[in-house]
């Protein structure tokens, strides 16, 4: 019996492993199976945890209880909000959970086994796949042989690297986190110092690759780290986690400037990947140099709904309806449909209500984490706090914690941090139930969501004016497609089915509707200009040329598609189109 136990919590532990490894190895660039693999084995991994019979659970933490608190209120917005898109809210919802189990599965985790196993094995687990990631990053940039094509992505030319993660500073991200761990098996004696050593530089030279100027705020941060560690910490282990953190600092500070000189220097790699000119950049097609717009942007969505927000995933909408400004548009949607800083973009979809839930989680994690180090300084709670770290300040430039992969890593991280309190029998049998009824819903919820991704991967290309299918396959598709617009991916569905949808009067009435709830979630030019069609078709003439002249504003560069979409639609009602037609050459010679 004790060894089923133990077979138990070895399972849970190793789950919970793989979920720092694995979805981070997936040589695909589409975000999608990896936050999917991310959330069934997190899922595995509180099941496997809730099955240990013999072992008491350990109460639901503070910072779980603001995130389920949290998760309610945006069912409450799915139901009462009436949002276009009642999907949104409610997966928002599903990942809020998700995290809450995975925080009480961190907490689990440290009472059953003790914190220091614990913590050496999702170290080893987040230290591997930053290492093979890093290898990973290397092959693609300098050149990817076809025998890797399978197991390393590929890089577009002059891209920065990303190793298997898709996204650069999500990649330098994963790169740091797994540096703390080789810093806390370093200091646990797991690692020599020879191997470590090697380790840090491939890890800092990768990181450079990346060209994330995040990587500048990991160095900050590590400096902190080893400030810190001499300042609590007494004796060796203080000192060495002091040198270590240095150490690392002034090797990631050393590999940003130098990386980019050798590859510019010998032409090598793809292109140049331009890590240190991005520090200074001051083009106005930087990314940096649009941050500020975006963030005063994100003010004046939560001014105009300050108490529940824009509603969850509906920033782009909100944003385009504000007056996007022209110099935003140019980015892809990536950058102008976040304000990429965690803080304001709760707000700006949840306003202060949602806002408040969501960081008192943080917060009070911070409180608690803090005073325990401070307390009993642990090199594994260094480690803990000093991963944590990167993710928190990760999400003040970027939105990390959007991504399941890293949102589970992180929740799982800030559990294995707290102090467990055991919880009473009766209770445990309440939490026992409670969580193993929230992973049946998750996981029902995945098992829906996986098979609508397939069929609207599949599906989506003949939705658009381009493909290549035959009449019957196409009609089938459009079925298809209109059966996701039910699913958990509706928005995505309609998105594409707007976008292949002909420039005609029929389903008038339908397309309008339509094209309202998709220019809310995803406002890009080409939906916007089909809305401005289906408002001319409809003869709501005003409305038309007040978004149009958006349109011109936000979007000035896409003039020409402006008018080819506009000549699609001219046949259909040359009356109502003509008008639109004159506009946009009228604002062409003002140009």
């Amino acid at each position: 019996m004790k060894a089923g136990f133990a077979q138990a919590r070895t399972t849970g532990l190793l789950l919970a492993g793989s979920l720092c490894v694995l979805p981070f190895l997936l040589p695909y660039h589409h975000l999608f199976m990896a936050e999917w693999l991310a959330a069934a084995l997190g899922l595995a991994a509180v099941l496997a945890a809730l099955s240990e019979n013999g072992t008491r659970l350990v109460e639901i933490a503070r910072p779980a209880l603001w995130l389920i608190a949290f998760a309610l209120f945006l069912g409450a917005q799915a139901i009462f909000g009436h949002p276009d898109y009642a999907q949104l809210p409610w997966l928002a919802a599903l990942y809020v959970l998700y995290a809450a189990l995975l925080v009480w599965l961190g907490a689990q985790s440290a009472a059953s086994v003790g914190i220091e196993r614990a913590a050496t094995i999702l170290a080893t687990c987040l230290l591997a796949g930053a290492l093979a990631n890093a290898a990973a990053g290397f092959i693609q940039f300098y050149g990817r042989p076809p025998l890797l094509e399978d197991i390393v992505a590929e890089l577009p030319y002059g891209a920065a690297a990303w190793g298997n993660i898709a996204q650069p500073n999500l990649y330098a991200n994963y790169l740091a986190v797994g540096a703390t761990g080789l810093i806390f098996l370093w200091l646990r004696g797991w690692i020599r110092t020879g191997y470590a050593c090697a380790a840090a530089v491939l890890l800092a030279c990768a990181c450079a690759l990346s060209g994330s100027r995040a990587s500048l705020l990991y160095i900050l941060w590590f400096g902190m780290l080893g400030l810190l560690a001499g300042r609590v910490q007494s004796g060796v282990d203080g000192r060495r986690l002091e040198f270590a953190a240095y150490a690392l600092a002034a090797a990631m500070l050393a590999a940003y400037v130098a990386v980019p000189w050798f590859n510019g220097t010998l032409d090598l790699g793809a292109g140049s990947n331009g890590a240190l000119e991005r520090v200074v950049s001051t083009a106005k097609h930087d990314a940096m140099a649009v941050r500020w717009q975006l963030w005063l942007l994100a003010w004046r969505i939560f001014a105009s709904a300050p108490f529940a927000g824009a509603g969850i995933g509906e920033f782009a909408g909100a944003a385009f309806s504000s007056g996007l400004p022209p110099e935003l548009a140019q980015f892809s949607n990536v950058v102008w449909t976040s304000p990429h800083n965690l803080p304001l973009q709760l707000m700006a979809e949840t306003g202060a209500l949602g806002t408040f839930l969501a960081l008192g989680c943080l917060c009070t994690w911070w409180w608690q984490a803090g005073r325990r180090y401070l307390a009993t300084p642990q090199p594994a709670l260094w480690w803990i706090v000093a991963a944590v770290g990167i993710e928190s300040i990760h999400s003040i430039v970027e939105f990390p914690l959007w991504n399941a992969h890293f949102l589970g890593v992180t929740a799982l991280l800030m559990g294995l941090g707290l102090q467990p309190v055991m919880s009473s029998r009766a209770s445990a049998r309440c939490l026992r139930v409670a969580a193993a009824g929230t992973c049946v819903a998750l996981a029902l919820a995945l098992a829906v969501t996986l098979r609508d991704y397939v069929r609207l991967n599949a599906t989506s290309s003949s939705g658009t004016p381009l493909t290549l299918a035959g009449a019957a396959d196409t009609a089938h598709d459009i079925a298809v497609m209109r059966a996701l617009a039910h699913g958990p991916l509706a928005p995505a569905a309609e998105y594409w089915t707007l976008l292949g949808t002909p420039l005609t009067r029929d389903d008038l009435a339908e397309r309008l509707k339509m094209s309202a709830r998709v220019a809310r979630y995803l406002p890009t030019h080409g939906i916007i200009v089909r809305r401005i069609v289906f408002l001319a078709f409809d003869g709501q003439a005003a409305q038309a040329r007040s978004l149009l002249a958006q349109a011109l504003y936000a979007f000035p560069l896409q003039c020409a598609e402006t008018t080819a979409i506009l000549f699609q639609a001219l046949n259909s009602d040359r009356a109502a189109i003509e008008p639109l037609l004159l506009q946009v050459r009228g604002a062409e010679a003002c140009r």
